[in-house]
């Protein structure tokens, strides 16, 4: 009776552990995932795929060598997609623990309702700010989220779109990675004198 009772236990745990499993799948762009894949993971798949990649520092944006002991420890991975309509690149962080802590990808600009349509389709939207402002911290973007992972779609002007992929934890780290909203510095447009009078 006892294993009898244990048996049920063991396979209700299971079928529990199962079923939140599929619930809670985690978003896996091109076989990549936030906070699990590794940097060798990331590697296979970048050459699986045959795309052209070269690694940098995230700090001083220095390149990394193939044979530098530092490679995938807080580095970022630039790569060009190959054969894939409508997307330009990857890029893909990596933590101290070389673990993937956010991937960017960047896309062609008339992309951005096709994607916003997809990602609608599969996660849980957050906040949608498609009235944004170009080079401001306002800009025009929609954030979703699945699991412990947002993702938000960027238009961060009219010729820059790019998708991010990160941990809620992370957000703020990476939204504005290799992005510097310029307000403050933008060139006033020339007024002239008839203007004071509208």
């Amino acid at each position: 009776m006892k294993k009898t009772i244990i048996g049920v236990a063991v396979l209700t745990v299971i079928f529990i552990l199962n079923s939140t499993a599929f619930t809670a799948d985690r978003p896996k762009p091109f076989g990549l995932e936030v906070g699990k894949s590794t940097y060798e993971d990331c590697i296979k798949i970048l050459e699986a795929r045959n795309w052209n990649y070269q690694e940098y520092e995230k700090k001083k944006l220095k390149i990394i060598d193939e044979k530098d002991p530092a490679r995938g420890k807080n580095t970022f991975i630039l790569a060009k997609l190959k054969d894939m309509k409508g997307a330009r690149g990857i890029r893909l962080f990596f933590s101290n623990q070389s673990i993937l802590d956010a991937i960017i990808i960047t896309l062609d600009p008339d992309m951005f309702v096709a994607v916003m349509d997809e990602m609608d389709d599969k996660y849980d939207l957050v906040k949608k700010n498609l009235m944004g402002e170009d080079f401001t911290d306002n800009y025009t973007h929609v954030l979703w989220e699945k699991d412990n992972i947002y993702i938000e779609l960027q238009k961060l002007s009219a010729h820059f779109v790019r998708l991010l992929y990160v941990e809620k934890v992370l957000y703020e780290n990476y939204k504005d990675f290799l992005f510097k909203p310029y307000e403050r510095f933008r060139r006033q447009e020339m007024k002239p004198d008839w203007m004071k009078e509208l």
